[in-house]
């Protein structure tokens, strides 16, 4: 009788999109999942833990707090009769605008260190990061006294998620490698931390530049471009920066793609350069074909 298939965490991580620090935290903190383990103990998973991450995921996108998920799951009910939790995220995302209103880094960033370990990090873009970022920018508009304080701290706050994501995922089997390079002026944008973070944990080694005033400057990059390029950009991208943009485009050949709301903005530039391109935020850009494709070339 043919030996039952296993998987290491990090094979199940790219299965599943789950990262391998929230695979450890349902396990150890929550009992939902229980691998076997081999002699020196390391994790050993199944077809049937596979299963039950899939219908962890399922409750999740229910917007079901995680740690009410074990018992739903125990209950044997399913998720796709159940109607979806808006409230859930909607409380996750007060509980970080209150700490960003009142300016509490420290409350901030353990609000944002729990969330990244126990939810799936797509997950909390499309129901989380996003939507708040929606509302900080009208709140924003409106010029409260201090609001740049707010930015700067919401700014910093994902640096520090960044940098930590980085050192998580270091252990991580290596998948490729890539540039990653944003266009606004302003400085690094949520989207670009977000889409950052996503590549991160799917095993791509990111090579990031946050602040690109001048696309010339890359060129000095023609000895590695065989690593992709992915220019990320919110904001309307100035003319002048389009002839750069096509001599990367001749550079990096096939490798380069164009993430972020500008896309949207020029589409037709883009695609009259034969550029790929994705707009939207990064949640979208992450589920598309555009970037399926990309990463299949970047594993390669």
């Amino acid at each position: 009788m043919p030996s039952e298939k296993t998987f290491t965490i990090g094979d199940v991580s790219q299965q599943t999109g789950v990262a391998s620090v929230t695979l450890r935290a349902w396990e150890r903190r929550y009992g939902l999942i229980k691998p076997q383990r081999t002699a020196k103990g390391h994790r050993v998973y199944n077809q049937g833990n596979i299963q039950d991450i899939q219908h962890i995921l399922s409750w999740l996108n229910r917007g079901v707090a995680i740690s009410k998920v074990a018992a739903l799951l125990a209950s044997g009910k399913s998720s796709a009769a159940a109607a979806p939790v808006a409230a859930q995220w909607l409380v996750e995302q007060n509980k970080l605008l209150s700490s960003i209103t009142a300016l509490k880094e420290p409350g901030l960033s353990q609000l944002l260190d729990r969330l990244n370990k126990s939810v799936p990090f797509i997950t909390l873009c499309e129901y989380v990061y996003q939507p708040l970022q929606a509302t900080l920018a009208q709140r924003w508009q409106q010029q409260p006294l201090g609001y740049q304080l707010e930015q700067q701290l919401w700014q910093q706050s994902w640096q520090r998620q960044t940098l930590i994501m980085t050192l998580r995922t270091e252990k991580q089997k290596l998948q490729g490698h890539c540039y990653l390079a944003s266009l606004d002026l302003n400085g690094p944008s949520l989207g670009y931390y977000l889409l950052h973070i996503l590549l991160l944990q799917s095993g791509i080694r990111v090579n990031a530049f946050s602040k690109v005033e001048n696309l010339a400057g890359l060129t000095r990059l023609r000895n590695s471009a065989e690593w992709p390029l992915i220019v990320y950009a919110e904001q309307r991208i100035e003319q002048r920066a389009f002839k750069p943009l096509a001599n990367l485009s001749t550079l990096w050949k096939d490798g380069i793609l164009c993430c972020g709301l500008a896309s949207d903005i020029h589409r037709e530039q883009l695609t009259s350069l034969g550029i790929d391109f994705v707009g939207g935020h990064s949640s979208n850009a992450w589920h598309s074909a555009a970037m399926k494709t990309w990463l299949e070339k970047t594993k390669r």
